[in-house]
C-alpha cells in the first residue's frame, strides 16, 4: 500500500473518530444534568425588618399557586417560594412579583424546606441557612441543594441516599432527611454527620440499625431524636436519641463515626404513639397517648424526669404517628421562637419552652428504659463520700431543660410569631395570644381573614409587615 493512499485512509479514521466524539457529546449534552437545569438570578434585596405590632386587619394582596404535595417557604429574607414537579420559584413577599428561579427539568422535586428564623446571611456559619432543595434521581430523593433565599444562587450541594417519602428537619446547626427507615444529618456545608437506620451500603459489620420505621425526629445542638416502631420490640412507640455527630461526642468510643455508633438511650415511651414537641442538648419532651396523653421529658440517659398531662385527644396523637398513604414519614410540624416551640398534632397546638435549671446529673448506669448513657465518666450521680458526718448531696449540672406552657385546640395549622404574640390560624381568621401563655391578646382577639371557600389545613408566617399563608395548593400575601 502506498504512501499517499495510507495517508488518505488514516485522515479519514480520523475524520470517523472526530465525528463519532461530537455526536456523543452532543447525546451527553442533550441528555445531562447541565443541560436540564436552568437558573435565573434575582436582585440582593434587604432582608425586612422582623415584625413589631400585631394588624389589626388584613386584606389578601397577591396569590400564588404551588405544588398541593410540596407546599411553600415563606422566608424571612423577604422571599416567598413556590414550586412545582421541576421548579423552585422566588417572590417578593410584599407583592408576590418574580425574583428568582430555579429548574432541573429531567429531576422531579421530593422536598423543599428551611430552617431559617432570621436573616444574617446564607455565608453566616454556624446554622443551615438558605432554601433546601431536593430532587430525586435514579430512585432516591438524592441532589441536596441549598438556594440563597434573596438572590436564588446555589450554594452548597450534596448527594445522599435519602429515600423517597421522606422529609426534611431542621434543628441546631443541623438539618436532616428522615426517610421510612434512614436517617441522615448534614451540618451547616452539607458534609454528612451521621447516617442512621438502614444503610444502604453499611461500611462496618453490624453498622446498620434495621427492623424499624421512623415517624418523627427533631434535632438540637449536639443530639437528636426520632420516634421508632420495631415489629421485633412490641408495639409501643420508642424514642431513640443519637449524638449528632458522633465523631465529635464526648469520650467517644473506639471505632464510632458517622456509620456506626451506639445510641445515647433507647427508650420503650410504654405507649403505641408518640411525637417528639421538644428537644434541647440535655433533654426531649416526648407526646405519648397512653395511659393518658402526656408530655414525658426524658434526660440524655433516657430517664423520665417529668410528665404532664395535656388535654389532646389520645386518637389525634394515633393518627400524627401514622406513616403517609404513600408510605412516607413526616416529623411533627413545630415552628421554633428563642426558647419556645409550637407543634402542631391534629388540631391542637402545643407550647414547650426550655430554660435553663440546676438538675440532677445524669445516670452513668442503664435505667429500666434506656441503654448506658454516653455521658462524659466525669459527670455521676454522687460526688466522693465526704469526710465530715454531713450527707452526701448529689452532684448537679446547669441543663436545658423543658416545660408544657400550654395548649390550644381548633388550629387549622402553624402560627406566625409577631413580636410576642402568636397568630394562630382559625376558622375565620387568625386568633391572637401572647407566646407565653396563651392568654387572648389585643383586640380583636381574631382578626378576620376570607379565604373563600378554602376548608383546608393553614399555616401562617410573619414575613416583615405581611403576613404569608399557605393553604395547600395556593400561598397568599395579608397585609
Amino acid at each position: 500500500m502506498s504512501t499517499a493512499r495510507r495517508r488518505r485512509i488514516d485522515r479519514l479514521v480520523a475524520a470517523v473518530i472526530a465525528v463519532v466524539v461530537v455526536v456523543v457529546g452532543a447525546v451527553v449534552y442533550l441528555t445531562s444534568d447541565i443541560r436540564a437545569t436552568t437558573l435565573v438570578l434575582g436582585p440582593d434585596v434587604p432582608a425586612p425588618a422582623a415584625p413589631d405590632a400585631v394588624p389589626s386587619t388584613l386584606t389578601q394582596r397577591w396569590s400564588l399557586a404551588t405544588s398541593p404535595k410540596l407546599g411553600s417557604v415563606a422566608s424571612p429574607y423577604g422571599v416567598v417560594i413556590t414550586a412545582d414537579e421541576h421548579t423552585v420559584t422566588g417572590h417578593d413577599a410584599v407583592t408576590g412579583a418574580f425574583r428568582w428561579s430555579y429548574a432541573r427539568e429531567n429531576l422531579p422535586l421530593c422536598a423543599i424546606g428551611s430552617g431559617d428564623v432570621d436573616a444574617p446571611g446564607v455565608t453566616r456559619r454556624g446554622k443551615v441557612r438558605g432554601v433546601m432543595v431536593v430532587s430525586e434521581k435514579n430512585g432516591y430523593c438524592s441532589q441536596v441543594m441549598l438556594l440563597d433565599p434573596d438572590t436564588g444562587d446555589r450554594h452548597y450541594y450534596r448527594t445522599s441516599p435519602n429515600q423517597v417519602g421522606g422529609s426534611l428537619a431542621f434543628g441546631g446547626p443541623y438539618a436532616a432527611w428522615m426517610g421510612p427507615t434512614l436517617v441522615e444529618l448534614w451540618r451547616d456545608d452539607l458534609v454528612r454527620t451521621i447516617q442512621y437506620g438502614d444503610e444502604p451500603d453499611p461500611p462496618k459489620p453490624n453498622a446498620a440499625h434495621t427492623g424499624c420505621t421512623f415517624t418523627d425526629i427533631a434535632l438540637a445542638d449536639d443530639q437528636f431524636a426520632t420516634v421508632e416502631h420495631c415489629a421485633d420490640q412490641g408495639t409501643n412507640a420508642r424514642v431513640v436519641i443519637n449524638w449528632a455527630t458522633p465523631d465529635s461526642a464526648p469520650n467517644k468510643p473506639d471505632g464510632q463515626d458517622v456509620f456506626k455508633h451506639d445510641p445515647r438511650a433507647d427508650i420503650d415511651t410504654g405507649a403505641p404513639a408518640a411525637r417528639i414537641v421538644g428537644i434541647t442538648a440535655d433533654r426531649v419532651a416526648v407526646l405519648v397517648s397512653e395511659p393518658e396523653p402526656a408530655v414525658v421529658v426524658y434526660d440524655s440517659s433516657g430517664a423520665e424526669t417529668s410528665r404532664t398531662p395535656v388535654d389532646i385527644p389520645a386518637e389525634q396523637i394515633v393518627a400524627a404517628d401514622q406513616p403517609g398513604d404513600d408510605g412516607g414519614t413526616t416529623p411533627t410540624p413545630s415552628v421554633v421562637n428563642d426558647d419556645a416551640r409550637y407543634s402542631l398534632v391534629g388540631d391542637q397546638l402545643i407550647a414547650v419552652a426550655s430554660q435553663d435549671v440546676r438538675a440532677a446529673a445524669p445516670m452513668t448506669s442503664p435505667s429500666t428504659t434506656a441503654v448506658e448513657s454516653r455521658e462524659p465518666p466525669t459527670i455521676s450521680v454522687f460526688p466522693a463520700p465526704s469526710t465530715t458526718s454531713a450527707p452526701a448531696q448529689p452532684e448537679t449540672v446547669q441543663v436545658k431543660d423543658l416545660d408544657v406552657q400550654w395548649t390550644k385546640s381548633g388550629a387549622l395549622g402553624l402560627p406566625a410569631v409577631v413580636a410576642d404574640r402568636l397568630l394562630m390560624p382559625v376558622d375565620g381568621g387568625l386568633a391572637v395570644f401572647a407566646d407565653a401563655n396563651g392568654n387572648p391578646g389585643i383586640v380583636p382577639t381574631t382578626i378576620p381573614v376570607d379565604r373563600g371557600d378554602y376548608s383546608g389545613r393553614v399555616d401562617a408566617t410573619a414575613v416583615g409587615n405581611m403576613i404569608i399563608e399557605g393553604r395547600g395548593d395556593q400561598v397568599v400575601g395579608l397585609s
